[in-house]
């Protein structure tokens, strides 16, 4: 065999090592003389052939490697071994959530619940006696703290911590009514004899003192 022959094999075996590592679980045998052998018939060409040639050589090799790697990989998962080893993609219908599910959970936007497990950020939360899947809005939630849904995010809620609502003040106390008996015994009670019963005994204004010159009757 001439040299120009011996490097188109040593790249042809070594192309086609290569694509047999992609359908073959060899633990890595057939890349490592896959490179062996396009190093040796680029090696080949720079020798025998002189560097114009193995720049060539170089180059379709260069070229000739992700084209291999490319189509194997393209024909590998309709092997019965890629079946095996790479699982079918998902069907529309498992990668869009269930609609009415979704609807279910927009319903209870605005409610509140309680956190049955801790928020670290996802956990779950309890929402009318249902349990749900819940994540936290910001930061994690403790379980038994009271939640408010504020969204959905696929099939879970988005919850918060709930905030207290304030405090109503109480109404001041009315002031209770007068009883009738009484109002209508204040209205007939006599206040002037009160007042003249109490009267002092003695004629003496109560604004006239007494004078130096009054005597002294002790």
């Amino acid at each position: 065999m001439t040299p120009l022959m011996w490097v188109a094999v040593l790249v042809i075996v070594g192309l086609v090592a290569l694509a047999l590592e992609v359908f073959v679980p060899s633990g890595g045998v057939l890349g490592f003389l896959s490179v062996v052998a396009l190093v040796a018939g680029v090696a080949l060409a720079f020798v025998e052939q002189g560097p114009w040639f193995g720049t060539a050589v170089l180059a379709v090799t260069c070229l000739a490697v992700p084209l291999v790697l490319a189509v194997a990989f393209r024909v590998f998962p309709e092997t019965p071994l890629g079946r095996r080893v790479l699982p079918p993609p998902p069907r529309p219908d498992e990668v869009m959530p269930d609609t009415d599910r979704r609807a279910v959970l927009r319903a209870l936007v605005g409610r509140r619940g309680l956190a049955t497990s801790d928020l670290l950020p996802w956990g779950d939360v309890e929402i009318d006696g249902v349990d749900h899947q819940a994540v936290s809005e910001a930061g994690p939630i403790a379980r038994g703290v009271a939640v408010e849904v504020v969204g959905t995010q696929a099939t879970a809620l988005v919850v918060r911590v709930a905030m207290e609502s304030p405090a109503r003040p109480s109404p001041a106390p009315r002031p209770s009514a007068v009883p009738r008996d009484l109002e209508e015994a204040l209205e007939t009670f006599d206040f002037n004899a009160l007042d003249q019963s109490q009267a002092p005994e003695t004629s003496r204004h109560p604004g006239q003192l007494d004078s130096p010159d009054t005597p002294n009757n002790a």
